[in-house]
């Protein structure tokens, strides 16, 4: 299998979650299925927000095609330690799915879910 990123083609667990830093954002992207295999990935991009102070975050998740629990508890995470340290998280291209998994478990009350695939935090509108 290859590495495209395709509705049908496999995306290795190590080449779903991307970040990098520039000084005063980190930007994340997460592509395909973002699920119990790369955990230790959000890990480490939660780490790599943290420690690049004062930064902003934008999460972009547009090459997502499935959102597992771990995810969504990577994002809340990642909500709590910038809003703490004063900083902003953002979302970029939420996908349909990704949208109505946030509204199932009430993550629209915690970023707000605007039109045209783009969130952020509460509060910030």
């Amino acid at each position: 299998m290859d590495n495209r990123t395709s509705r049908n083609s496999y995306l290795a667990p190590e080449t779903r979650v991307a970040c990098a830093v520039a000084p005063g954002l980190v930007t994340i992207t997460l592509n395909g299925e973002i699920d119990l295999l790369v955990i230790e990935s959000l890990d480490q991009a939660l780490a790599t927000a943290g420690e690049a102070q004062p930064a902003d975050v934008v999460v972009d998740l547009g090459g997502v095609t499935f959102i597992g629990s771990q995810a969504l508890s990577f994002l809340v995470r990642l909500h709590h330690l910038t809003a703490e340290q004063g900083r902003l998280t953002t979302l970029h291209n939420v996908p349909p799915m990704v949208r109505k998994a946030m509204v199932t478990v009430g993550l629209d009350l915690l970023f707000a879910l605007e039109e045209g695939g783009i969130s952020g935090p509460r509060g910030s509108e």
